[in-house]
């Protein structure tokens, strides 16, 4: 069933609070890095007097729905449970009631289709904006509330089912943590004195940063890494893995192969760092320039030990100890990868440890497929919501849920 279609600036115009907070009160302050990528999430909460809010604000309260126009493809939009103050960087639209639910609206700007659509229209290099006359002449499908209700309905139904895989996720992530530290001690305290290396000392090659493309690269060619295609160490799906348009001479120059290491290298804090290793590959894969990838000299070092290391709360930590702050975002460069610290135990104690370790990944990787599964058919569920196709997806979406 195809919906009608209307532009945003009709059903959803920018309209900030007209409601002015108490002077001395603590109120919300909401800023882009306080908000998850994909899910709208607030990760924490910060209150304080609207003095302290500064000039660059908006008012908002629970009549609208927060769009970030900086760096589109973060897809970071919020449907706020309370007034607050934000950044100027959040677009405050305010949905007409008798047209248009919030949640609704918040579903398809994080859609994908949306998320491709405002990343192709944007300005500035270093940091890209959604260009808003393209913003505010988007027209987005238009079904009666009723039908938007059950559609969030199911969608909330199905992102609740994701969500419980990613906790399951983490919790599989802290037992092979907690394995390292077992066999190899506190890396901060190295209790059993182990020799401790710069990381830079046991590579071969690297760190190099990786490709960029713009957008209309996409869509045929290479498959090419980007930073939501690994989860827990591991790329989960290959074959799901976007592809690019690449020269013979690019695919040489920022190829990956079987054992290098990727670690993200810009990102948001809680994913600042985050690494997986690269599996055998039936055909060449590229990585994107938001990531830098290593390559281990295995005369020192086992590769899947290293990138162990790399997972403990004591590097996360060192990481985040280098990283350089920007707005709603942090970064570290390839000499702040080459110094971090390792524990270098004997070359058979860390193949032990990877044996151990494999055994547990097991489990990790299951938990890293489903959610890989639950993304993909969450996003063509998404989709197919907004032109009425719900059953097939939502069906899709329940039968991943079973596979334990």
């Amino acid at each position: 069933m195809e919906w009608p279609r209307c532009a945003l600036r009709e059903l959803a115009p920018a309209i900030p609070s007209q409601t002015t907070p108490d002077q001395g009160s603590a109120i919300w302050h909401l800023g882009l890095d306080q908000i998850e990528s994909h899910t709208g999430t607030v990760l924490i909460k910060n209150r304080g007097p609207v003095s302290e809010a500064g000039n660059s604000t908006l008012a908002f309260d629970r009549t609208h729905v927060l769009y970030s126009k900086l760096r589109p493809y973060l897809n970071k939009v919020v449907v706020p449970d309370e007034p607050g103050i934000a950044t100027t960087e959040l677009i405050p639209l305010q949905p007409r009631p008798d047209l248009l639910s919030r949640e609704f609206l918040a579903y398809y700007l994080r859609s994908p289709v949306f998320v491709a659509y405002a990343s192709q229209y944007v300005t500035g290099a270093k940091m890209p904006r959604v260009i808003l006359d393209r913003f505010w002449a988007h027209e987005i499908p238009l079904p009666p509330l009723p039908e938007q209700r059950r559609i969030v309905d199911v969608l909330d139904h199905a992102d609740r089912i994701r969500r419980l895989r990613v906790q399951a996720e983490v919790k599989a992530e802290r037992i092979l943590s907690a394995l390292f530290i077992r066999m190899f001690g506190d890396p901060g305290r190295n209790p059993k004195r182990l020799p401790r290396v710069e990381l830079g000392t046991v590579l071969i090659e690297g760190p190099r940063n990786g490709l960029y493309k713009p957008a209309s690269s996409y869509g045929e060619g290479t498959r090419i890494l980007r930073i939501d295609g690994f989860y827990g160490g591991r790329i989960s799906g290959l074959d799901a893995l976007k592809r690019i348009r690449a020269s013979s001479g690019e695919i040489e120059k920022y190829g990956l192969q079987e054992s290098d290491i990727v670690v993200n290298r810009v990102n948001s804090e809680e994913y600042l760092g985050k690494s997986a290793i690269i599996p055998a590959l039936s055909e060449p894969l590229l990585f994107e320039s938001n990531m830098m990838r290593l390559t281990v000299d295995e005369s020192q070092v086992v590769p899947e030990f290293v990138l162990a290391h790399l997972q403990t709360s004591f590097t996360k930590a060192e990481i985040l100890s280098k990283a350089k702050r920007a707005v709603n975002q942090a970064s570290i460069n390839q000499e702040d990868v080459k110094g971090l610290r390792i524990l270098c135990p004997s070359q058979d104690d860390q193949k032990r440890f990877v044996a151990a370790w494999s055994r547990f990944r097991g489990v990790s990787a299951r938990f890293a497929d489903t959610r890989s599964v639950l993304q993909s058919l969450f996003d063509s569920l998404l989709q197919r919501s907004l032109s009425g196709e719900l059953a097939a997806s939502w069906r899709d979406i329940q039968e991943a849920d079973c596979t334990r």
